[in-house]
């Protein structure tokens, strides 16, 4: 007898998976929880900021300003990593769901005083029976949407027109959410558990040595001497 249906846990799994459906599917449950990681973290990039500038704190707009940009770029650097999981997870007929870790996010906060970034905000959890081929090409579609979002990010940067506050404050958004989605792209390609790469390596190892090659060449890039502007 199968049990009452939760928006929470996965769903048991079956011999058959379900067929597969087009769209993405998203839970009341799942929205709620992204949407509280994403908000969070986002809370967490600007008291980073601040730490490096307390005279943020008496202007309003600046603040909003900074957190406008913290959103975009965990918004795209997380938001969408952890959504391009499930599209693909879903395509091979698996249940799919993001789910919090609110440990992990109070630790950003924690490491956001003390001077930078670091927190487990959730993680994408997939139910059903899965071939290494595949748990290699799901979890290759979160750090390869950072690199696609980086790379694109960065050119829009690089073209900006030079001077002036407008361009001088689009500059610095963009030069931030392409780092962001850089960075958080090439560490999630490390080769260990339970990141990414580790799945990736496992599946095919010419895909993640062509995924590392190209966020070497991206971070190689931002942060030559003169890119950055300062």
């Amino acid at each position: 007898m199968r049990g009452p249906y939760s928006e929470y846990a996965a769903p048991p799994v079956y011999i058959y998976q379900e067929p597969r459906r087009p769209g993405v599917r998203f839970s009341s449950t799942e929205i709620r929880q992204l949407a509280i990681a994403i908000l969070a973290l986002s809370g967490a990039f600007t008291v980073l900021f601040v730490r490096y500038d307390f005279g943020y704190l008496s202007d309003p707009i600046i603040l909003a300003f900074l957190f406008g940009v913290s959103l975009l770029s965990v918004g795209t650097g997380v938001g969408l990593h952890e959504i391009m999981h499930k599209v693909v997870a879903q395509r091979y007929g698996l249940w799919a769901e993001f789910r919090y870790d609110l440990r992990g996010l109070a630790l950003a906060f924690v490491f956001a005083f003390v001077g930078f970034i670091f927190g487990a905000p959730g993680a994408t959890w997939i139910s059903g029976r899965v071939t290494q081929e595949q748990n290699g090409r799901i979890s290759a579609a979160g750090p390869l949407t950072n690199i696609l979002l980086g790379a694109g990010f960065f050119v829009g940067w690089i073209a900006l027109p030079a001077g002036g506050a407008v361009s001088g404050l689009l500059s610095f958004a963009l030069s931030e959410v392409a780092i962001v989605n850089v960075v958080l792209g090439g560490f999630n390609l490390v080769p260990i558990l339970p990141l990414d790469g580790a799945k990736v390596w496992a599946w095919n190892k010419g895909a993640w040595i062509a995924l590392v090659a190209i966020v070497v060449v991206l971070l190689i890039f931002i942060f030559a001497p003169g890119t950055i502007p300062l």
